[in-house]
């Protein structure tokens, strides 16, 4: 028995090493809650509008953190030992729901089916990071056709203070809490390439420094399944800069490009990259002077902490389908506000948020939509950009607290209108549709990095009716600490 016990607590041991620094933090609600809450209390400045995000950037973040209070370091120390759980050598995950959730989907939810099992392995050092997700899934809410997949997957290396990185991996880029206009994570992540900074440092020149932290994010991906252009591209760059402590500017830009049929050119790219995309003539609107989708924008936040000495922000944003005078037309609109404080040592944050994806305000049948990418600015049916889709209204109001080291409640409550205009490309809600729900999560720690997700909800839909339903998710690290050898 003694053999056997010994031989079991040898393999455990053989699948765990040392945590290794960490090169990129995939999204995470928590984490980007915690970071938020540090934000506004003035303990750290960094910006959390561009996911994923560097581990060079969070760690620079808390090593010059201004600590004044037990509650302030429960916060850092919440994200170290996120941190900590998200590096692990070797991990098994496992979820199942009730039901399927049909609502928009949370930030950093990567559940995309009722039940999944996955196999996670973590490698890296201090210039390369690595990350391979195995997930079995079954009664998938965004059918990809596939029981297997590698989401999550990615391989990167740093030099000269930017990551490089392949692989599928999720991204989000703006500041509001249940939706961006421009490049969300409700659909499947997109296969493709990433580059984007490490540290987030201010230019050391005097003529530039002025333009305070600053981060960019560069993508370029290919569409799967997209039917009504096979191989479509999608590309896309993000800027931002907090020319103030208390003032952070965002600019985004994607376009789709390419496909089969469809001009694949230098010219036809270039023409896209610099917003020459109007051309028409007696055959049409297309060709290379017409050889995209776009959509671009601005966000911002205001942080009233370092303006006001108030824990609070501010933020919107603002898409555009297309462009007139070298700006954003045809507009989608974001904005919102958090709180952050804390009652009896327990650190809470509260917020509200308002998003119209409808055409400058009148559901046009435009957002999201296209004359040449006919399935529009989706992926399998679900929205590139807000989860909601196309000509769509919402208003949620949420928050998150931590009552002790090893429980928390996070939840938001939704109303919103989906789909106006009955495009069939939104699979996500296929009809015009009124939906009230209430979104629930208890996360209790079995271990500080070892969290068990128990969410809960419940919906009215015009035509879906009441729904209700639970799910419960864990992941569980490969090491012998967990099991006690």
């Amino acid at each position: 028995m003694f053999l056997k016990k010994s031989l079991y607590a040898a393999v455990l041991a053989s699948l765990s090493l040392p945590v290794f620094a960490q090169g990129l933090v995939l999204n995470n609600e928590d984490i980007r809650t915690d970071l938020n809450w540090l934000n506004q209390q003035g303990v750290i400045q960094i910006s959390t509008s561009t996911w994923p995000m560097s581990g060079d950037e969070i760690q620079r973040a808390l090593s010059q953190a201004k600590v004044s209070d037990n509650t302030q370091q429960k916060v850092i120390d919440s994200i170290q030992n996120a941190l900590k759980a998200d590096n692990q050598m070797a991990k098994v995950g496992l979820f199942a729901e009730t039901d399927q959730k049909n609502i928009p989907q949370a930030f950093g939810d990567n559940q995309k089916a009722q039940y999944a099992a996955s196999l996670e392995l973590n490698a890296g050092g201090e210039n390369w990071d690595a990350k391979l997700r195995v997930t079995g899934e079954k009664d998938p809410q965004i059918d990809n056709g596939q029981d297997v997949n590698v989401e999550g997957s990615y391989l990167a290396g740093k030099l000269f203070n930017q990551w490089v990185i392949a692989g599928q991996i999720p991204t989000y880029w703006g500041p509001g809490h249940d939706g961006s206009l421009i490049r969300g994570d409700a659909s499947r992540p997109v296969y493709g390439f990433t580059a984007q900074r490490a540290e987030q440092n201010a230019f050391e020149s005097k003529w530039l420094s002025w333009i305070g932290p600053w981060q960019y994010q560069a993508f370029v991906g290919r569409l799967d399944d997209y039917k009504a252009v096979p191989d479509t591209n999608l590309v896309g760059l993000r800027l931002t800069a907090q020319p103030l402590p208390y003032l952070e500017l965002g600019a985004s830009r994607t376009f789709q490009i390419d496909g089969e049929g469809q001009p694949g050119s230098a010219k036809a790219y270039w023409n896209a990259f610099v917003g020459k995309d109007n051309e028409c003539n007696a055959q049409g609107c297309s060709g290379e002077g017409n050889a995209s989708n776009q959509l671009a924008g601005f966000d911002a936040r205001l942080n009233l902490q370092q303006l006001a000495n108030v824990p609070m922000s501010l933020y919107g944003q603002f898409i555009g389908e297309d462009e007139a005078g070298l700006l954003p037309s045809k507009k989608m609109y974001l904005a919102g506000a958090d709180y952050s404080s804390s009652y009896k040592d327990m650190p809470f944050q509260v917020y509200a948020e308002w998003a119209n994806t409808e055409t400058n305000g009148d559901a046009k049948g435009i957002s999201y939509n296209h004359h040449i990418y006919k399935d529009g600015y989706y992926q399998h049916g679900f929205s590139l950009g807000h989860a909601m889709g196309g000509d769509g209204e919402m208003v949620s109001v949420g928050g998150d607290i931590r009552f002790d080291l090893m429980n928390r409640l996070s939840g938001r409550a939704i109303f919103a209108k989906v789909n106006q205009s009955n495009r069939l490309i939104n699979v996500a809600f296929p009809e015009d549709d009124k939906i009230k729900a209430l979104d629930l999560t208890w996360t209790h720690y079995l271990k500080p990095t070892v969290p068990l997700k128990i969410n809960a909800w419940v919906s009215d839909s015009d035509h879906q009716g009441n729904d209700a339903g639970a799910s419960v998710g864990v992941e569980i690290p490969l090491d012998k600490a967990i099991f006690g050898y």
